[in-house]
């Protein structure tokens, strides 16, 4: 079934965002712990503002660090010890984010169905998604300049055009809710269905597929990178079922159980020696897949942190995560 989103939008707005002085921003910040976990060196950071739920994170060109504090409105840099916050009004609650290589600024999603673009210097452009309460969710963008996204509530997939418009296209099953998004090489958008069991793509020549998983799965994270190992594999994570899963693009399935029960895992990152991430929000860990496809999992310090977000630094290893009841930046290096 072929679908074409309707083009609705309108050119975002754009303003300058210049932070404030509050004590909160620009501070030269203490690592809150460091924790020597079997195999990894585990360090935690506050972020700025308090109860800010941190949700995603991203890394940039420079190893620099965005991350989005939901219920304070605004969006963290990270850089040379030090965080700034931005404001993103009228956008609020930034969610799912991608790090553009080409000019290191930063795309996310956001409540009041936005979609915001945020440079490495502060300039901040949104543009209001056509369906209303639409949730918007999982983002990345290709290789033409597209910046694609999922609606949750309004079981579409989004993308912002090069040139500002909105484009959107019907989910083929009802009360889908798409959750997590990748796209990959060929320029195929891969996103999960959390609410009907199934893996979705729609691909490059406007077709959708989908790929169903075991009743009650609820799949959430997804995906997809240049630099991964497994070119051809697309990771995501299902939350109900325990379990990490991959999908080839002919909708073979691989699943595995993670060795701690009801872990809920969330979001997913592959690193380019083949070490699959994912934070295991309700076991408070992070959890790795060793190319061998044997488990590794990392406690946190902070107990109860409730990790969601979760990006890894291509350049070193570093695997970055966000902790939403923590209110932490969490990093850990793997040893071994």
């Amino acid at each position: 079934m072929k679908q074409r989103g309707n083009g609705l939008n309108t050119i975002g707005r754009r303003h300058i965002v210049r932070p404030s002085l509050g004590a909160a921003l620009l501070a030269a910040l203490l690592p809150v712990a460091a924790f020597a976990a079997p195999g990894a060196q585990i360090t935690e950071y506050p972020a700025p503002s308090a109860h800010s739920m941190p949700l995603q994170v991203a890394v940039g060109n420079q190893s620099d660090i965005w991350f989005g504090e939901f219920s304070a409105g605004k969006m963290v840099r990270f850089a040379n010890g030090q965080m700034t916050e931005i404001g993103i009004a009228p956008a609020s609650g930034p969610m799912n984010m991608w790090t553009n290589p080409a000019d290191d600024s930063v795309w996310f999603s956001a409540l009041g169905d936005y979609m915001v673009h945020l440079t490495a210097q502060g300039q901040v452009t949104t543009y209001p998604i056509p369906t209303t309460k639409s949730m918007p969710m999982g983002t990345m963008g290709d290789s033409q300049g597209n910046v694609w996204f999922a609606e949750m509530f309004a079981d579409k997939i989004g993308v912002v055009r090069p040139d500002g418009h909105i484009d959107e296209f019907n989910v083929p099953t009802p009360n889908a809710r798409p959750t997590g998004l990748a796209v990959d090489q060929y320029g195929n958008v891969w996103f999960a269905e959390s609410n009907v069991d199934k893996i979705g793509v729609l691909r490059a020549d406007g077709i959708f597929n989908e790929y169903p998983l075991p009743a009650g799965s609820k799949p959430m994270g997804v995906d997809y990178s240049p630099m991964q190992k497994d070119q051809n594999l697309i990771w995501f994570t299902d939350a109900n079922g325990n379990q990490i899963g991959s999908i080839t693009q002919i909708g073979g399935i691989a699943l595995y159980t993670v060795p701690t029960a009801n872990s809920t895992p969330q979001m997913i990152m592959e690193d380019a020696a083949g070490n699959v991430w994912f934070t295991e929000m309700s076991a408070n860990q992070i959890g790795r897949l060793r190319p061998d496809r044997t488990f590794s999992e990392y406690r946190i310090p902070t107990p109860n942190s409730k990790p969601m977000g979760l990006a890894v630094d291509m350049t070193n290893g570093s695997v970055w995560f966000a902790e939403t009841l923590g209110n932490n930046l969490g990093q850990l290096i793997p040893v071994n």
